[in-house]
């Protein structure tokens, strides 16, 4: 039976607590979707062994290496790591850690141990008609989703069916639906009732069935020689209240390529069950149904849509390709709900999630100067904010919010109380929420230490974890006199990094460094984010290794 969500003002305990799906004794401590919640806060309610007073002790517990091979067109080698506590394994309870490789392979790692549990690969009959490259690279790509009342861990791998495993020993627990076309880029997943969801971009998957209504909406794309028919970019959301008949619906924001959902955290939950995502650089034409360079909130299921927001400056940022890299995050405050976003553009906004954009849809509650990106920098270098936006209440009842800014400090940019040294490469910067919950205001609160193309942090226990991924911010390199990559000239740039993976932690009020891994990963990674839970910090680097730091014993 369909489980109705409770309304959002009935999930809030006081002002400490943020959306948190469905009303529950205490918050958990394990980690089960992408950014933590339906709401994509990034901050673990639950965690309560790691804090300020002891995360300068962290020590790495143990490393284990995942068999996917690594590949120097794929986002993720495997995808950012889930924690779910207690899964009813045939060996008794076990933590475990779960990750879905690009070669299509579901891991289950104990999360004490290291120790691989169980693994399942399922092979793709399909190969690629497209040659595969770093935009759409033929892999699976989205972080699954956990339903652990249920006890199973939903996935898409690159055939573009949704599975669903049991977490005990990786058995089949839902007959594959077909959700979207072979390859497709498919971000992270999300479970609100009932309901999966992913978005996807680029119009990556290739439809094959030329009598089916996906090759009705397909837009032809040539790539050299190559030539082939693409599933257009989507919201698509699987209803699995009957399992044995799920009902798929798919929202398109665009009739081709460009306008495609983006940020690696998919959608965001909104109010009464809405959905809020981010959309990319493409047409916008709103009457003929293409929605670039806005915030859009659909209806549950993605049956239609409800509302939406367009800065003033899409044109510009059309032209810079500035749009579409970070997912939006939902909060409370002062009594309303808010949408904070941000993209590669460099600005921070806030909006209202019953009204994203006042009467001309163009009109944020709030928005900084420009905090980054003077450049005008796209995808190739990156710069500006890429990944997501983080929130978190302090025990004192104070919101702030937190953005991974590539690249320097904008000459525009506000004074950062705090800091931490220069910022040539990278930060993460802090914010606070004051005003009123109809004109909320961001002050600036402090920055972290330099950091190379930082992920979007997370929040346990007043600490914040960041990660300085040590990934290159040029994509591909190009032959001389041309603007475009040329597969027969050169190697990618993305994957020859320029440092190592070193993970901090931060106070998250103050920004005072707790912690730095400095040395201890010899890897990088590109599109994840750290995870804490069960008092470890969880991280995965582009070799296909995991990584468990905690306390010694």
């Amino acid at each position: 039976m369909f489980r109705q969500a409770m309304p959002l003002s009935a999930l809030l305990v006081g002002a400490l607590l943020p959306l948190a799906g469905l009303a529950q004794d205490a918050p958990p401590r394990d980690w089960t979707t992408w950014g933590y919640d339906q709401e994509r806060t990034a901050w673990n309610r639950g965690e309560t062994t790691l804090g300020k007073n002891n995360v300068s002790k962290l020590k790495l517990l143990w490393s284990s290496p995942l068999s996917t091979p690594p590949s120097d067109i794929v986002l993720s080698t495997v995808t950012a790591p889930l924690v779910v506590e207690g899964a009813a394994t045939p060996g008794g309870p076990k933590n475990l850690v779960i990750l879905l490789g690009a070669d299509d392979t579901l891991f289950a790692v104990d999360a004490d141990s290291g120790k691989m549990v169980w693994q399942k690969t399922f092979a793709n009959p399909v190969q690629p008609k497209i040659p595969p490259d770093w935009l759409c690279p033929a892999t699976a790509n989205d972080t699954p989703v956990i339903d652990k009342a249920k006890g199973i861990v939903y996935f898409i791998p690159s055939d573009g069916k949704l599975r669903g495993l049991s977490l005990a020993d990786g058995t089949d627990k839902l007959t594959p639906v077909d959700t979207v076309a072979p390859f497709t880029r498919a971000w992270s997943l999300n479970l609100i009732g009932d309901v999966v969801y992913t978005t996807s971009g680029r119009a990556c998957g290739e439809v094959l069935d030329t009598n089916s209504a996906m090759y009705a909406a397909g837009s032809s794309v040539r790539r050299g020689r190559e030539a082939a028919l693409t599933d257009p970019s989507a919201v698509t959301a699987v209803d699995l209240r009957d399992p044995a008949h799920p009902e798929v619906t798919h929202f398109y924001t665009s009739g081709a390529r460009p306008a495609a959902p983006w940020g690696r955290g998919g959608l965001a939950r909104g109010p009464n069950n809405s959905v809020i995502l981010e959309t990319s650089d493409g047409r916008y034409d709103p009457a003929g149904g293409d929605f670039s360079e806005s915030i859009l909130k659909l209806s549950g299921k993605a049956a239609r849509l409800v509302d939406s927001y367009t800065p003033q400056t899409w044109r510009y940022n059309l032209a810079h390709d500035l749009s579409g890299s970070a997912n939006p995050v939902v909060f409370e405050f002062q009594g309303k709900t808010l949408v904070a976003t941000a993209q590669k553009e460099g600005i921070l906004r806030l909006l209202d999630a019953t009204n994203l954009g006042g009467e001309n849809h163009m009109t944020p509650l709030f928005q900084t100067p420009l905090l980054g990106n003077d450049a005008a920098a796209g995808t190739d270098p990156s710069q500006g904010v890429w990944g997501g936006v983080t929130t978190y209440v302090s025990p004192e009842g104070r919101r702030f919010l937190y953005i991974p800014m590539w690249g320097p400090p904008s000459k525009d940019a506000p004074v950062f109380p705090r800091g931490n040294g220069a910022v040539p490469n990278g930060s993460v910067m802090a914010f606070e929420v004051t005003g009123t919950g109809d004109k909320p205001v961001l002050t600036p609160v402090w920055t972290s230490p330099d950091m190379i193309m930082p992920d979007p942090p997370v929040v346990a226990n007043g600490v914040v974890y960041a990660v300085s991924t040590g990934g290159q911010a040029f994509q591909n390199v190009h032959k001389p006199g041309e603007e475009r990559f040329d597969h027969a000239y050169g190697a990618h740039f993305r994957s020859t990094p320029v440092g190592n993976l070193t993970l901090y932690a931060l106070d998250a009020e103050t920004g005072k460094p707790l912690y730095s891994s400095r040395k201890i990963i010899p890897g990088w990674v590109h599109f994840s984010e750290p995870v804490v839970a069960l008092g470890k910090v969880f991280l995965v680097t582009h070799d296909a290794h995991v990584y468990a730091f905690g306390l010694k014993r």
